[in-house]
């Protein structure tokens, strides 16, 4: 047989053991694992004494394509997840600038990640207040889910989503077959906390930490889990 590329004498991570194996690489897949797999190659990989890992994936990172692009972008984060061992990441929607909450703002994304970033990637789409007529268009357009923010989510064009808009958007993303992920925190609680905490002066990471308590999660989760199975 024909190979792309052998990759000889490594230890080959494989779902339930490590073992000693070569692995033959055609057309961009993986064609055959053995002790001594047989075949000609273009080219040959020498893994002596080392691990072969299947490719990481990375299902949340914040890359800010297009239009914050100075914060982190794709063509230094990818490059980074590929130095260690990823092959694939997943994008979240809202730190773009236009964060992605419809059809035109998926294609800008796309354009820009496509145009800079080293690996494969997939794209979360965003649920707000107002976008529920455009998760369809979204989801014509392959996001692997819909995310939403309980509370601030630190970028003033992606809101939060209060009960009522969640459990809309719940409904919509259970017709089309999508996830929803939900950073879930209460709004009002951590916002009181907050603004008392800014009064007093107090402006510290640990102050910070201390204006997200448990219990906002927790009341969050709790609201969230309890819509997700009305919903279905």
């Amino acid at each position: 047989m024909g190979f792309d590329v052998v990759i000889r004498n490594g230890r080959v991570v494989l779902p339930g053991e490590v073992v000693s194996a070569d692995i033959g690489i055609a057309d961009g897949a993986i064609a055959a694992i053995g002790p001594a797999v047989s075949g000609t190659a273009g080219l040959e990989i020498d893994a002596t004494d080392l691990h072969i890992f299947p490719g990481v994936v990375d299902v949340h990172v914040h890359f800010n394509e297009p239009g914050r692009t100075d914060w982190e972008g794709a063509a230094t984060g990818s490059a980074a997840l590929a130095a260690g061992g990823g092959t694939c990441f997943c994008e979240m929607p809202l730190n773009a600038s236009p964060p992605t909450l419809d059809g035109p703002s998926f294609d800008l994304k796309r354009t820009a990640l496509e145009a800079s970033s080293v690996v494969d990637f997939g794209l979360w789409g965003g649920l707000v207040p107002h976008n529920h007529d455009r998760l369809p268009e979204l989801a014509e357009r392959g996001v692997m889910g819909f995310k939403a923010f309980m509370c601030h989510s630190g970028i003033d064009d992606f809101p939060a989503i209060n009960d009522d808009a969640l459990g809309r958007g719940m409904e919509i993303a259970t017709r089309l077959g999508l996830p929803v992920g939900v950073h879930a925190e209460d709004n009002q609680l951590t916002s009181e906390l907050t603004q008392a905490a800014i009064a007093a002066g107090k402006t510290s990471v640990r102050d910070y930490l201390a204006s997200r308590p448990i219990r906002a999660e927790l009341d969050a989760i709790r609201r969230a889990c309890a819509l997700a199975e009305q919903t279905g």
